[in-house]
């Protein structure tokens, strides 16, 4: 490996500083390093960076210091050749970030030398309609590693939708919003809000309502190769789309149409130990009851 990327979270001193090591253990090893002109690491420590597209490019692995909020933000620079990612867990106990700060050289020597495993993720692909014509300017990504999700404003009413799956009318429900997540977000969004847990290499997409009106209401879990559209019949003015937390306003949301299909390209997550994902189940949800 000649070139890695680091991406810290810009908002903990704790993450910079250990995204600092990281780059000089790198540059010790004659690993060449790249950082993203908007991060924070750069500037504060007067480093070289490189645009967004050259980070992209030009990188091996990128690795991601934070949390999964962090992790997520990383993942958009991977999308476009499937760069992998290492999570290196800066904050409270991640899903995606597997390396603790203990374990950061012996996880950085191991990726050096090539001693990991690829853990292939399922992306969504969205894209948004209004009078069957397709929206482009929204500001989002059109590749999801958590989950697409429309809301209404905190001022606005529920919203009317209706689910179609290969163009087949499947349900219509009153709801605050709805959630469609990858099995990687099932333990994110999704999972607030009723959803179900997921084991992350599996391959579904995952349908939830966020408080519907109805006294039965449940996820829905499709196949990986169907295609989804969800159709607002919304009286609001504005309602919000969301991918992976980054967030758009739907102004006049009626009869906007979001079509959701699994995506060609894969997110390629680093990994040491198989059972990572149960790992942190165990410690997340079980050892807390």
């Amino acid at each position: 490996m000649k070139t890695v990327g680091i991406i810290s979270n810009n908002e903990k001193q704790k993450a910079i500083e250990i995204a600092r090591s990281v780059h000089d253990h790198f540059a010790e090893k004659g690993i060449k390093v790249l950082l993203p002109e908007e991060d924070l690491l750069p500037k504060k420590y007067s480093l070289p960076s490189v645009s967004r597209d050259y980070f992209s490019d030009q990188c091996e692995a990128i690795i991601s210091v934070g949390g999964d909020g962090t992790f997520l933000r990383a993942s958009k620079y991977s999308f476009k050749n499937e760069i992998p990612i290492m999570g290196i867990n800066a904050g409270n106990l991640g899903f995606l970030t597997e390396v603790d700060t203990e374990n950061i050289s012996e996880a950085m020597n191991a990726l050096i030398e090539g001693s990991y495993h690829i853990e292939k993720r399922m992306l969504l692909k969205g894209e948004l309609f209004k009078n069957n014509k397709p929206i482009r300017n929204t500001g989002l990504p059109e590749l999801a590693l958590n989950e697409f999700a429309i809301t209404r404003s905190m001022s606005e009413k529920v919203i009317k939708m209706e689910i179609f799956v290969n163009g087949l009318p499947i349900k219509k429900f009153v709801a605050d919003g709805i959630i469609i997540a990858t099995p990687t977000g099932s333990t994110a969004y999704s999972l607030s809000a009723g959803g179900p847990v997921v084991e992350p290499e599996a391959k579904t997409i995952i349908i939830t309502p966020i408080c519907p009106h109805t006294l039965f209401s449940r996820s829905i879990i499709l196949g990986p190769d169907k295609v989804l559209e969800v159709r607002l019949s919304s009286g609001n003015k504005i309602d919000i789309l969301s991918v992976d937390g980054k967030t758009a306003l739907l102004e006049d949301p009626f009869e906007y149409v979001l079509k959701v299909i699994r995506s060609k390209k894969n997110l390629n997550l680093i990994s040491f130990n198989p059972n990572a994902f149960f790992k942190v189940f165990k410690e997340k949800f079980i050892e807390r009851i």
